[in-house]
């Protein structure tokens, strides 16, 4: 085999496993329907940060902080079945909220992770 055919091979691979690694992560790791509490929000890409908030409030939410992505926000419900009723509002899925520090959760944007 050529080099380069051998390096794009070992980069195909890689990339194939990280694609996969990151679909499990986000099918498995997403919240079941009766979680309540403060949970970071995933909606479709095309979600503005207005849709995001009305999508929060028809689920009896509050809105903690936006993200640097319009389509991802922090929520919180103190009801059973938030998570639930995100989805009935046209969320994908909900996390919990990765306070990992300024880069995971804002960027640049200079906002303040939760604490």
């Amino acid at each position: 085999m050529r080099p380069h055919r051998m390096a794009m091979a070992v980069a195909g691979v890689v990339l194939a496993g990280w694609g996969i690694g990151a679909v499990a992560l986000l099918t498995f790791g997403a919240l079941p329907p009766e979680r309540a509490g403060t949970v970071a929000v995933l909606f479709p890409p095309a979600t503005d940060g207005l849709a995001a908030l009305a999508a929060v409030a028809a689920a009896d939410g509050a809105l903690v902080r936006t993200t640097a992505l319009p389509n991802v926000v922090i929520a919180d419900g103190r009801e059973p079945g938030f998570v639930g009723r995100l989805r009935a509002a046209g969320a994908i899925a909900a996390y919990p909220p990765l306070d990992i520090g300024f880069v995971m959760v804002g960027g640049c944007t200079g906002q303040v992770p939760i604490r």
